[in-house]
């Protein structure tokens, strides 16, 4: 009887297959959605709009000499870019631009992970003492250059006041090359490191507490938590940082221009105020886009170079 029961119970199968097994062409494919591409219109627009015709259009005029005064263009090819081989003050801002960058790089990158390490621990304080670093990198480039003109004078300067009442020989800050391209470098890491210090203090918030507590069982030194914790575990940190610090260096031009003009003898002359130079000073707007132009793929040559290091590191 049990037996019957169950029989009854199978429902009966198909006799045919479904009419999607043999390919029917009753079954319709969804139609093509139009909205998200709609949503997507107004950024790409945007983008299309504010970046890639700004740059088009750039690499058009690199092509092409222009009279501002007159008012007249003429198509002259790859001119604008041969004429960089042959221009000195160019060659003098390339090399300006990689020492300036390989010196200020580092010094930020060390002196945010240094601050952010010694700020870690949420007292009050530690809390003012972020807000101090912060503050300089939300000042703008004016203020931040007439405070270090007016700290690095060499006749009525506070450093060279102190060095004075100290009983030394003064300095001349601003007007001699090496101690030009120092002042730059120190006045660009004050006005940044706030900002890079608060990433690494992100990153440092990452790390969970029970791995220093165990090195602290262990007995290892501050030293050698800060070498096998704090540092591998920034290395994500550490990478965007630097990255972000390297393009930062090379298209540094307000503080700079404000401060030294490229002075003294053009031994603070970057790539970019080399730029302005040409195309506001001299009136030379396609020369100096052709620059804009070549710096756009050694930056992006840099940052490609830069992953691929930390990459090889195991960091990414």
């Amino acid at each position: 009887m049990a037996s019957s029961d169950s029989t009854a119970s199978v429902p009966d199968l198909p006799s045919k297959p479904p009419a999607w097994a043999n390919g029917s062409p009753s079954v319709r494919r969804p139609a093509f959605q139009w909205a998200p591409y709609l949503f997507l219109l107004p950024t790409v627009g945007l983008l299309f709009l504010f970046s890639l015709y700004p740059m088009l259009y750039g690499v058009w005029m690199s092509l092409r000499t222009t009279d501002v005064i007159h008012g007249t263009s003429t198509f002259v090819g790859l001119n604008n870019y041969l004429q960089l081989f042959h221009d000195p003050q160019f060659g003098l801002s390339v090399l300006n631009t990689a020492w300036y960058t390989l010196t200020v790089v580092p010094l930020i990158v060390a002196g945010s992970i240094a601050i952010a390490v010694f700020l870690r621990d949420s007292r009050p304080a530690r809390l003012l003492a972020r807000v101090g670093f912060y503050v300089p990198f939300v000042l703008s480039p004016v203020v931040v250059a007439t405070s270090w003109k007016w700290l690095l004078n060499e006749d009525l300067g506070v450093i060279n006041g102190f060095l004075k009442w100290a009983g030394l020989a003064t300095i001349p800050w601003l007007s001699s090359d090496f101690s030009a391209r120092v002042s730059v470098v120190v006045a660009t890491a004050w006005n940044l490191v706030g900002f890079y210090m608060l990433m690494v203090l992100a990153g440092l918030s990452q790390i969970s507490a029970e791995f220093y507590e165990a090195a602290r069982i262990e007995g290892a030194t501050g030293w050698h938590r800060f070498w096998h914790i704090t540092l591998p575990m920034l290395r994500p940190t550490i990478l965007l940082v630097v990255i972000l610090a390297t393009i930062h260096a090379t298209q540094a031009f307000e503080t700079i221009l404000l401060l030294t003009d490229g002075g003294p003898g053009g031994a603070t002359r970057l790539v970019v105020q080399n730029m302005y130079q040409s195309a506001f000073g001299r009136l030379q707007p396609g020369y100096g886009v052709a620059q804009a132009v070549v710096l756009l793929p050694v930056i992006l040559f840099v940052a490609w170079l830069q992953m691929r290091l930390f990459k090889q590191e195991g960091v990414i």
